[in-house]
């Protein structure tokens, strides 16, 4: 009897202890009610892993939750024991449903993710429209095959440039305006500083017009110690404004003079140079000579020396000559009585080469190149002096490259050296720059001539020169002074 009570004992204990383990977890376990997550859909790049955040609600919620993704091959999720926290990660191009819910189904939360080829920069290229007022500016993504490959445009002051959907840029008033393309994926930006100026209003800087009254005018202006020296004479210009067609060609750290005569002694005249090429004369020493002195008269001719200062912006620029009654001051933009003014272009060159001229009859009829990415195609008779720079057209290569160099001469008792200058140092005695000789020493050469040049790995980038020298086969060649015998001609080279 006493054993059977035992066992009853034993089985009563046993169902109060599951009674009340059973009560415990219904107590612990509280039901979720919501679920949010902190992201809305999004966008996920190959590789790349975003975590995801599961707010619960009520705070106190004891159900887990779990992830899963409409494709594991696109996008693939794991998640923490409770399922509060995930990570997703892009496996390969495409979309995929990612879906967080409680252990027994009753509340569920999806969002969308879609695997892309993200946009890591944007660069743009100016595609240029036949309207100095316009531009246009094309957009190249990296990487090529950017999925989304749209952006949106912005002008930082559209009252003085302003922009189009399609990247059109349109001069409205002078003034600064950057202009700005986004892209609509990653926000990744590319901006353009422009300038607008001028009456009617163009994209860029210009020089700003003048002109003039009365009888005054530079008769002459010349110059010599430049690379290319101007030789100019005109008379009184129409409304008392001229732009030349001669081109003053200068090296920085160097040094030139000026000639100039004036019609009248009731005169002076004023020389600026645009050193720095911001389409004006006003910064300092841009005034660079004054011929004659105020309020009195003076006779000339007079002469000046000129430095080129080491600053100065390569390229092309503007030199303003203006002459005007010596009882009055200057004015350099609009109607300004009293004076003329006649301005010549001016190209700034990195280094000084040395200057030659020559005598006889000896010349390079053409000089033709083919196979560069830009070109020669010269023809010209014997120049003054027996020395040209010709520089209406560039030869344009690129290193590890060659090309194709022909020539004819003018007599069969000439012969022909042509050098490049590939380090850029202002002189043709380096090794190998002498790239071409055409003819032989001491005997008749008919020619025409050909030959290939291969452009060195480690020329040097940039703008340089070629020098070509037609000379007669029984003499030696000289790069610099005056040499007897020949006649050379300098050509404009850049180098990529």
């Amino acid at each position: 009897m006493m054993k059977t009570n035992f066992k009853f004992k034993l089985a009563l204990l046993a169902l109060l202890l599951s009674l009340s383990y059973s009560c415990e977890n219904e107590e612990l376990e509280v039901p979720l009610e919501t679920i949010e997550i902190n992201t809305n859909d999004f966008l996920l790049a190959i590789d790349e892993v975003k975590q995801i955040v599961v707010n619960a609600s009520p705070g106190n919620a004891t159900q887990n939750v779990s992830w899963s993704s409409s494709d594991e091959n696109v996008a693939q999720i794991q998640f923490n024991e409770n399922g509060r926290v995930a990570g997703v990660k892009g496996l390969s191009l495409g979309s995929a449903t990612l879906t967080a819910k409680s252990n027994n189904g009753t509340v569920m939360k999806s969002i969308n993710v879609q695997v892309i080829v993200k946009v890591e920069k944007i660069e743009l290229v100016e595609e240029p429209i036949n309207d100095p007022s316009k531009t246009k500016y094309n957009v190249v993504f990296t990487p090529a095959d950017a999925t989304f490959q749209t952006v949106v445009w912005s002008s930082s002051d559209s009252s003085v440039i302003s922009v189009s959907s399609n990247g059109e840029v349109t001069a409205i008033s002078p003034g600064v305006a950057v202009i700005t393309a986004t892209s609509e994926e990653g926000a990744k930006t590319a901006s353009v500083e422009l300038n607008a100026s001028g009456n009617p209003t163009i994209l860029g800087l210009q020089y700003c017009s003048i002109s003039g009254t009365g009888g005054y005018n530079a008769d002459t202006i010349t110059t010599t110690g430049a690379d290319v020296n101007l030789n100019y004479s005109g008379s009184q210009p129409a409304g008392n404004y001229e732009l030349s067609t001669e081109k003053l060609v200068v090296a920085t750290d160097t040094q030139f003079s000026m000639g100039l005569t004036q019609s009248n002694n009731w005169s002076k005249s004023k020389v600026w140079i645009d050193w720095n090429g911001d389409k004006d004369f006003e910064d300092a020493g841009e005034l660079v000579a004054e011929f004659g002195l105020d309020s009195q008269l003076n006779n000339g001719p007079f002469n000046g020396s000129i430095t080129v200062p080491s600053s100065a912006a390569l390229g092309v620029t503007r030199m303003r000559v203006q002459t005007l009654d010596a009882w009055v001051n200057y004015g350099l933009c609009g109607d300004v009585a009293n004076q003329t003014t006649k301005d010549f272009e001016v190209e700034i060159l990195g280094v000084s080469y040395c200057a030659i001229t020559g005598t006889g009859g000896y010349n390079a009829d053409t000089v033709v190149t083919t196979g560069a990415n830009s070109n020669l195609n010269y023809s010209g008779s014997q120049p003054a002096g027996n020395y040209e720079f010709f520089t209406a057209e560039t030869l344009e290569v690129t290193t590890g490259s060659s090309f194709t160099l022909d020539i004819s001469q003018s007599n069969n008792w000439s012969k022909t050296k042509v050098w490049i200058d590939w380090n850029g140092d202002g002189d043709f005695e380096d090794a190998d720059e002498l790239v071409a000789e055409f003819g032989l020493d001491n005997q008749l050469n008919d020619g025409p001539f050909s030959g290939t040049v291969s452009i060195p790995n480690s020329a040097t980038k940039g703008n340089t020169r070629m020098r070509v020298q037609t000379l007669d086969a029984w003499v030696t060649h000289g790069l610099c002074g005056a040499v007897d015998n020949q006649t050379t001609k300098d050509f404009k080279v850049t180098i990529l």
